[in-house]
């Protein structure tokens, strides 16, 4: 723009020494063009510049270590597109770095930026500070409309090394639900007063001339805990997540309902998410990548827990019962 600028006032400063040296007609014509110019492009320019519209396109998650782009569109314009600086700045909520591509002039953009996903984490893009120009480049308006737009970067999951003792889980243990009723899994006994009659096998009675029971059966519903801490660095969270997302995610496989405690590192708090579902996953690791990494870090690899019946501590480095 300064260029622009720079080359109209040369253009105008020509315009008025030939009219103070030349006394024709087209001289003092010249110099009235010359001024009037700027304002009647400014005037045809205005409504392509207040219609356009900078459109940031990203998928909502990826997991790290993927490709993923950020694809970039002015949209539907009609008539001539006018031109205009961009400026884009992509943010790393964990470590707040900002990466911004510095203004430049572009007549036409429709491209794609490949995004950095070596790291779990939440990058925000947006454009925020764009101008467009008139058709001559002398007068600029924000861009309006410029959207904010999120990319989760989600950790690849990673089983632990050494792999914990999950046997308890893989064998599904289970009990009698209490009151009976609809359950998928059986046990056959037989029969004790005070049974209710509807949950007889009468085929299997009938054959063995005993009364047999089918006995409804639910899975046994332990205390099951797993704690991390959050570490000082991108590398080291990417690990401890990674183990944290494999394990979280075995334990619902296996039915097994359990809790993720840690200490948020700006409060200093306890926190603490129960996880029922895969669902519940991508939320809590969402809250996790959107707080800054912090400086020190606050373990609880050393606390007990009364009460839990299975716990894990994960680190960065192994698992520790």
């Amino acid at each position: 723009m300064i260029k622009n600028r720079l080359l109209y006032l040369g253009g105008l400063l020509a315009a008025l020494i030939f009219h103070i040296f030349y006394f024709g007609w087209y001289s003092w014509y010249l110099l009235v063009l010359m001024l009037c110019l700027p304002w009647f492009v400014l005037l045809i320019s205005l409504p392509a510049m207040l219609r356009l519209r900078l459109k940031l396109t990203l998928p909502e998650q990826c997991t790290a270590g993927d490709t993923a782009f950020l694809q970039l569109s002015t949209g539907k314009t009609k008539g001539i597109l006018p031109p205009y600086h961009l400026r884009l700045r992509v943010k790393n909520a964990l470590d707040g770095k900002i990466v911004a591509v510095r203004p430049r002039k572009v007549n036409k953009l429709q491209g794609k930026l490949v995004l950095d996903t070596t790291h779990c984490g939440i990058l925000q893009c947006s454009a925020k500070g764009s101008r467009v120009c008139d058709y001559l480049g002398l007068f600029a308006l924000p861009v309006r409309g410029s959207q904010e737009r999120e990319l989760l970067v989600l950790p690849r999951p990673v089983p632990p090394d050494p792999l914990p003792n999950l046997t308890a889980f893989a064998t599904g243990r289970r009990r009698p639900k209490p009151g009976g009723g609809f359950s998928e899994e059986h046990e056959l006994r037989e029969y004790r007063e005070g049974d209710n009659l509807r949950d007889v096998h009468w085929k299997l009675s009938a054959k063995t001339d005993q009364l047999i029971l089918r006995e409804a059966q639910e899975p046994i519903r332990e205390q099951v805990l797993l704690t991390f801490d959050v570490p000082a660095t991108a590398a080291q969270l990417d690990a401890v997540l990674s183990r944290l997302l494999w394990l979280s995610r075995w334990l619902i496989d296996h039915d097994a309902h359990h809790e993720i405690r840690w200490i948020d590192p700006q409060t200093g708090k306890l926190q603490r998410v129960l996880i029922q579902d895969k669902d519940e996953l991508v939320p809590l690791l969402r809250k996790l990548l959107r707080s800054p990494l912090p400086e020190t870090t606050h373990s609880l690899a050393e606390t007990r827990w009364p009460g839990v019946s299975w716990h894990y501590h994960v680190s960065c480095e192994e698992v520790r019962q």
